[in-house]
């Protein structure tokens, strides 16, 4: 999940490596870490590398980009790597790892125990996400789509869409809206046509399409302003827009779910510092202070038996077992290996 807030970008990753030689190099105490910003910045300093960066005896600098895993390739191309965990979905750390960008998560430091698929070779995960469905309760009431199929269905819900301008998740949801039961998904899309048929039925809809967003921010406020009927994205921000006082509802039914993790690119120049800073991120309680700061499930399913997350907070998250029991998981290395191609047919469909 790639938010799209900005303080410094890609683009100021890219200027700051012109001329790379006379940069001058980072404290050796200081560990370099880059996010997307937002609640995922303001959480993460209080009681994820905050902490392990006190107690290590260690400082941090903190850099807001647009996406991890390109701000990692621009970094490692110019062999100027300044960051040394850097944010991004753990499809995305898949594909770095097999680029050969990313260094191996050392797991003798690190430990995993509590992970279910989310601490992987290049990645330790911090949150899980649900990418769903929400709507207009002013449109529909309680009674909104409440399956992909569903949200295909222009006759029994009426009403503009909004969708993400990226195939990522939206693939999966295709499929389901076409009459893919949720545990075939990945068989179908490994087949010969099942990208196409997915990428087709996207097609279908999109004359009912008013808003292609790009930023999980985007998509609150088109909540808030009432501004579609129904939309695709994620929990978190349906759930923040709720709290805003937005008329809207969603389900956690046919949800998506994907992990964003940590990674350390490849060179980072405080590897060994940086491994220290991930075990301490990867224990329980602060990935379940975490999720009760962010409305996102933690990577280790051990936070939730720490009594930090309360039973009405539990019932907020994505990977709780009652909500997770309905979704599917994002697969990571289909993503890895099929992404290029997958954007790319995305892309295409949306031009004709």
């Amino acid at each position: 999940m790639t938010f799209v807030w900005k303080t410094a970008g890609l683009a100021a990753v890219a200027a700051a490596l012109v001329g790379s030689a006379s940069v001058p190099a980072m404290a050796d105490d200081t560990i370099g870490i880059a996010t997307s910003g937002g609640i995922m910045l303001e959480a993460g300093h209080d009681v994820l590398w905050g902490p392990a960066t006190e107690k290590l005896g260690l400082k941090y600098s903190e850099d807001t980009i647009d996406e991890g895993l390109n701000a990692v390739r621009l970094q490692v191309n110019a062999n100027n790597v300044t960051y040394d965990l850097v944010q991004m979905a753990n499809y995305e750390a898949a594909l770095g790892g097999r680029e050969g960008i990313l260094t191996p998560i050392d797991y003798s430091v690190v430990n995993r125990d509590g992970f279910k698929g989310t601490a992987t070779d290049y990645c330790v995960g911090y949150q899980t996400y649900a990418f769903s469905i929400a709507w207009n309760t002013n449109t529909y009431g309680g009674d909104g789509p409440k399956s992909w199929a569903d949200f295909w269905d222009v006759k029994k819900f009426p009403g503009t869409r909004a969708m993400r301008a990226n195939a990522e998740a939206q693939l999966e949801a295709a499929l389901m809206a076409d009459g893919v039961a949720p545990e075939d998904v990945y068989k179908v899309l490994s087949e010969k046509g099942g990208l196409e048929r997915a990428i087709k039925k996207i097609e279908e809809i999109k004359p009912h399409v008013a808003v292609w967003w790009t930023s999980g921010a985007q998509v609150a406020q088109l909540l808030r302003d009432g501004e579609v009927d129904m939309t695709t994205g994620w929990n978190g921000r349906f759930q923040a827009a709720q709290k805003d006082g937005a008329a809207a509802d969603f389900t956690w039914n046919q949800g998506i779910l994907g992990v964003d993790c940590f990674a350390v690119p490849k060179g980072a120049p405080h590897l060994g510092d940086a491994m220290k800073v991930l075990a301490y991120m990867a224990e329980p309680e602060p990935q379940a202070k975490m999720a009760v700061r962010t409305n996102y499930g933690p990577g280790n399913l051990k936070a939730f038996d720490t009594g930090i997350i309360s039973p009405e907070t539990v019932k907020m998250l994505p990977n709780a077992p009652e909500n997770a029991k309905t979704q599917i998981t994002l697969d990571p290395e289909w993503w890895a290996a099929n992404n290029n191609q997958a954007q790319a047919l995305f892309d295409e469909m949306m031009t004709r």
